[in-house]
Parts: structure tokens; sequence; C-alpha cells
């Protein structure tokens, strides 16, 4: 049980890699509190962490509300891990140079914005307590044409992330990145089949092991870094790209 007592806050957990991480944190020991927009989604992950006698309150929030985010981090007793992973909307499948102003600013001002609220309002009570681990999701890799702003956002919050980092670390506390190139796994079942095995066998090429991470993957990895095994890891992206970004 390496997050035995521990409290996590999963924002986005109503997603599949949000819930994979809530029920990985769940499975290890952690009290978790589901956050996200719709109530009946929350409660589902939050069944399937109950049936198997984990820990998880549902609460409704808005990750890109400065207020909704404050207030639903002051009813908690303590924070000790924070992971956002909302959704954003994109504008894939044209070059920058085709998009308008807003198409590029939105992307990068959202991702930017839930991380920078959601951290700084969990690094508050952790200054307070004198630990506690911040985790993002996704770095931004080699570059790639036609995904509009997505990759400017990820360096964006790479570039807080490390500042956190060195701004928080004298108080005990970690700030993390979980690095993929895409988990295929959690691409929706609306998409066509056919697409979805494109972009599995797309991603998988792409890596020394020929395969892509997994929903199961992303679980360990955060409970690793969220854990006291990771006690020394701070300021940096734990790689689980199955060797398709090479450090």
């Amino acid at each position: 049980m390496m997050l035995e007592n521990k409290s996590a806050v999963v924002y986005g957990a109503a997603g599949p890699i949000g819930g994979a991480v809530a029920k990985a944190f769940a499975a290890a020991g952690a009290t978790v509190h589901l956050a996200g927009r719709t109530a009946e989604r929350l409660e589902r992950v939050a069944d399937e962490i109950r049936v198997n006698d984990g820990k998880a309150e549902i609460a409704v929030v808005d990750a890109l509300d400065e207020a909704s985010v404050d207030e639903h981090v002051a009813t908690l007793d303590r924070i000790d891990i924070s992971f956002n992973l909302i959704g954003h909307r994109q504008y894939f499948g044209k070059p920058l140079i085709d998009l308008s102003l807003v198409e590029v600013e939105e992307p990068v001002r959202n991702m930017l914005r839930t991380y920078y609220l959601t951290s700084r309002a969990a690094a508050r009570r952790m200054v307070e307590q004198g630990s506690g681990v911040i985790l993002t999701f996704g770095g931004y890799g080699d570059p790639a044409p036609n995904l509009g702003a997505f990759q400017a956002g990820f360096g964006a919050v790479e570039a807080m992330r490390r500042t956190l980092a060195a701004e928080l670390g004298p108080h005990g506390i970690r700030v993390l990145t979980l690095q993929t190139n895409g988990i295929p796994e959690s691409n929706p079942d609306t998409y066509p089949e056919d697409f979805r095995r494109e972009v599995a066998e797309h991603t998988a090429a792409q890596t020394m092991l020929n395969r892509a991470a997994t929903l199961s993957d992303v679980g360990a990895a955060a409970v690793f870094a969220a854990s006291d095994l990771a006690r020394s890891i701070t300021g940096t992206a734990l790689n689980i790209t199955a060797g398709a970004v090479v450090n």
C-alpha cells in the first residue's frame, strides 16, 4: 500500500487516463477525490474504486474556474497528491499558419490556466503540510506537424512545472511530469475502428519496444511518482514513452 493514508485529488477523473490514475491511487491505499464536471461519470469511477474496497469521493469542479478549484480544495482536510488531466479542445489537421489566432491561443491558455489553478491551490496547502506531490501529464517531445498549438500548450505547462519545482522544493513538495507519446487505449470508442487501429499502430511503430504505453502503465508510473519511493525525484519527467522519446 504505497500511498496508504495519502489524500489525492484527480482532476478529469472521469476520463480514461484520469480514471486509470485514480483507480491506481486508490488501489495503492490513497483516498481519492475525483473532480470533474459531470457527477454521473465521476460516480461510475467511484463505484469501480469502492467495489474493490477503495476510498473515493466525488466533487463537481470546473478546473478552469478559479473559484471552483479553490472552493473544492478548501473542503479537504489535506492534499498529498494533485494530478490534472482534464480534456482540452484542440485544433488538429492544419498547419499553424492556417489557424486563426483564437485557435492557437485557446489551447495554450486553457492548458496553462488549469494547471496553474490546480497546482496553486494544492501547493498552498502542501506548503502548510511541508510535503506533497504535483503531477502533470504529457510532456511535448519532438515536434510534429498539424497538431496546432497542442505541443505549445504542453511546452508552456512544462516551463511552469520547472519553475514550480524550483520554488516548492524547499517546502518538501515535488513536481513531476508523466511523459508519454500517446495512450491509444484512451481513444474514445466513438472514433472509427480503422482510425483507432491506425493510431495504435503508428504510436507503437515510434517506440523502441514496439508497443505503446497502456493505461495500466500510466497508473503504475503515477503511483510510483507519488510515493516515497520517488522521494528524491523532482523537477523532471518520468519517461513512459516506451522509447519513443530518448533522453
